[in-house]
């Protein structure tokens, strides 16, 4: 398999579309108010569908890793902005990574989502590092640190109310 086939492949209208909305969480990216928070509530759903763990949720997680660089990738070159708000598919990751392993329920899902907004707003430490630097891996990847803050605060949060 040559460079030629990679080309073609990345060359295909229909796949760049189809990265294109995997990039704005099937449209949540596009509203005019808080893409972002938007993005984040797409999470909930799959969140529930998968129930934090166990097979399917691993399934959800992974996929939602290996599409979000090249999805953002391409939002990014049709945009011809370094980061879109209307690439959401890193909440969407970053919300699913905070969820891994914690039972649904709709105390939960408040929770998370309120330290994953928090952790992804007022971005700090690596996560901060991260959101300085340019490129489809670090748009990405400091959405992925917000995401392992929000489960680690969640955690701490649950062990000290019991």
């Amino acid at each position: 398999m040559g460079a030629a086939q990679v080309n073609r492949f990345r060359e295909n209208r229909w796949v760049r579309r189809g990265l294109r909305v995997v990039a704005t969480g099937f449209g949540a990216g596009c509203f005019p108010v808080a893409p972002g928070t938007a993005g984040t509530l797409v999470a909930l759903p799959l969140w529930y569908w998968s129930g934090g763990w166990g097979w399917r949720h691993f399934l959800l997680l992974c996929v939602a890793l290996l599409v979000s660089v090249p999805a953002a990738r391409e939002e990014m070159t049709a945009t011809g902005s370094p980061d879109p708000g209307s690439v959401v598919i890193d909440e969407i990751a970053g919300m699913l990574l905070a969820v891994t392993g914690i039972p649904w329920s709709v105390r939960s899902a408040l929770l998370l989502f309120l330290l994953f907004r928090i952790f992804d707003v007022f971005k700090f430490g690596p996560a901060a590092w991260l959101n300085a630097r340019r490129g489809p891996v670090y748009v990405v990847a400091d959405d992925l640190a917000a995401g392992v803050y929000a489960g680690l605060a969640y955690r701490g949060i649950a062990w000290l109310t019991g």
